[in-house]
């Protein structure tokens, strides 16, 4: 250790705290920000069954919409205690340290001296020599944004019903199933009001027809305010708007636009905030798409122009997540980039296992087993400092990873199996000192020396040896090919049938009649047994019995229009299923045969508030 921290003080801390993963994540800003929205599914969850009036359900139809978001949320919090209140007219932001820590929340007197979450501290000071730097304090943020949760279901009208998305740790999103935009207005003003008097913070809100506009809302409404958006302003408001203000818009998207924005803009070197949403309405979607690619494309294209199909996925019900299309994580993983500094083997290992009891955890709660591992280290860039700038912070990285397949998928359980696995993995990189200097390490790794640069280098396995162990400043594991544990409790069981994605029960349909019947034989039984609990199985019959024409059609329809007004996604599926065999068996052209197809399933997603995925 080096001798600037040999101090007392700094000595005891750090025999406690360094390599020393439970303390990173009780003090790490970032780790409470990442793992908010899994706690505040449990903590709504929890409230749902102990107050069963807050559960409003999922909403048969979402109206308006309602952004709630922190003012300076961790400066707000901070400035709300009462030894602080000294402080409030003065210019203050919220950081780890007082001199090479970055920023995370500043104040509006803060902010209109040019200070901005990022900065380092040091940096802010010189042009807010004033900046007062105060700490800070995660336990009283989880109290306030809890006061928060809790305001909005007590307050809640009792004509209207609600669904709450939590965004993020400072933001959430509340849909409304009614067009009583004064009701709601009322509502979110006395919200607002009632979390100024219970917790001396602020918050604003925006009102919207969509989740976009209540967003783009939101922004009027700052700070401390309620603005709403009236569905007949929303052309004229969205065509003058910044495109970069939409959500999800930012510099590697104007990058691609540019060059398709040119014969539109008299400047093509203008800032991005003068490329307005009427520009980019000028593309079509299929220049947004060749742009963007199909996805982000077509998204962009309907958001410029203010409409926005999202609906609000309600936070502590599973059942809402799984109708909605919100697929369970493929990964998960955790990391620890604080505090680094492993002098020995076993530092390493004792990283290696803290790190894997947290991924363990998380399988275990999610039902999972894992197919494998992938392992991602931190070495210091060998032209920078062994003493980091940030004190025990990992400056400068080279970043790489190690992938490790198991022989069967792992249980949670299988901790110590998983730990032998990847000290296999790791044991033959490590090393204590290696002969080459860290100059000729750069030139083996191709590296450059760019001082200022915050960029982390990926290094390919291959190009990877000899990592010196007191070098390394930083771990990750992720346990990937994630699968449910048969029988786990909340998963139901899948046959192969109801696994058949839709498209490919069309396309092996055409590959002859035997295998049409082989599809017959699990397709048939599966849909009858996934819609037996929500409508008769005769209309099933009914339906298999049919030709495809347009007695058909109408009774297929029918089928479908009952089952959306109930929501019954379970059931729309299985009738797409019954759909998708029946045009592969007609003796009919197949592009005539895929086009009723296609228009059967855009009949079904024009009734279901959220498209049906198919895979």
């Amino acid at each position: 250790m080096s001798e600037k921290w040999k101090d007392s003080k700094t000595m005891a801390w750090a025999c406690e705290q360094v390599n020393s993963l439970r303390h990173f994540q009780q003090h790490s800003r970032l780790h409470f920000i990442g793992q908010w929205k899994t706690r505040a599914h449990d903590i709504f969850k929890a409230w749902f069954a102990a107050h069963p009036s807050w559960n409003h359900g999922a909403l048969a139809q979402q109206v308006l919409f309602a952004h709630i978001d922190m003012d300076a949320f961790f400066c707000s919090v901070a400035l709300a205690k009462e030894e602080n209140a000294h402080l409030r007219d003065k210019p203050v932001c919220i950081a780890a340290g007082k001199g090479n820590s970055d920023i995370s929340s500043s104040n509006y007197i803060a902010r209109s001296f040019g200070v901005r979450a990022g900065m380092y501290v040091n940096a802010a000071k010189e042009v807010c020599p004033d900046l007062q730097v105060l700490s800070y304090d995660l336990p009283r943020c989880e109290e306030v944004i809890k006061c928060l949760y809790r305001i909005l279901f007590e307050l809640s009208p009792d004509t209207v019903s609600i669904a709450i998305e939590v965004y993020s740790i400072d933001d959430v999103m509340i849909a409304f199933d009614t067009d009583n935009h004064e009701t709601v207005k009322r509502y979110c003003v006395n919200v607002l009001h009632t979390l100024e008097s219970a917790t001396n913070c602020t918050a604003s809100c925006g009102i919207g027809p969509n989740i976009m506009l209540a967003r783009i809302a939101t922004q009027y409404a700052k700070p401390n305010g309620v603005y709403f958006i009236p569905p007949q302003d929303v052309s004229g408001l969205v065509a003058q708007l910044p495109f970069n203000e939409i959500h999800g818009v930012g510099e590697c998207t104007m990058a691609k636009l540019r060059p398709l924005l040119q014969p539109y803009l008299k400047n093509i070197d203008i800032s991005s905030d003068d490329v307005l949403c009427c520009h980019v309405q000028k593309l079509s979607k299929q220049q947004l798409q060749r742009a963007l690619g199909q996805k982000s494309g077509e998204n962009f294209f309907n958001l410029c122009r203010g409409t926005d199909t999202r609906q609000v996925c309600r936070t502590g019900d599973e059942e809402n997540r799984r109708i909605l299309g919100k697929k369970k994580p493929s990964s998960i993983s955790c990391s620890m980039n604080y505090a680094v500094r492993p002098l020995t083997l076993d530092d390493v290992w004792s990283i290696v296992k803290q790190l894997l009891e947290v991924v363990c955890n998380k399988m275990e709660r999610g039902g999972c087993t894992s197919s494998g591992l992938r392992v991602t280290l931190l070495e210091r860039h060998p032209l920078h400092p062994k003493e980091t700038q940030k004190f025990m912070g990992r400056g400068r990285c080279v970043e790489f990873h190690i992938p490790i397949a198991f022989e069967t998928p792992l249980k949670s359980s299988a901790l110590e199996l998983m730990l032998s696995q990847v000290k296999d993995a790791l044991a033959p990189l490590l090393v204590f000192a290696r002969q080459m200097t860290d100059e000729e390490r750069a030139r083996e790794l191709g590296l450059k020396n760019d001082a200022d640069s915050k960029i982390i280098w990926t290094v390919s396995l291959k190009s990877v040896s000899e990592v010196v162990v007191s070098d390394i400043r930083g771990m990750t594991i992720q346990a990937t090919g994630l699968h449910a544990v048969r029988g786990a409790v909340g998963e139901r069981k899948r046959s192969c049938g109801e696994q058949l994605a839709l498209v490919n029960a069309f396309s092996r349909g055409m590959e002859g009649k035997r295998q049409s019947s082989v599809v017959l034989s699990s397709s048939s039984t599966d849909t009858a047994r996934v819609v037996e609990s929500t409508f008769e199985l005769s209309v099933v019959a009914e339906l298999m019995d049919c030709e495809v024409d347009e007695v058909f059609i109408e009774k297929w329809k029918k089928a479908v229009k009952e089952v959306s007004v109930r929501m019954d996604y379970t059931a729309a599926k299985a009738l797409l299923r019954v759909a998708a065999f029946q045009c592969t068996t007609q003796a009919a052209p197949c592009d005539f045969k895929l086009r009723i197809f296609q228009d059967l399933v855009a009949y079904a997603n024009t009734l279901l508030p959220v498209p049906v995925a198919f895979a």
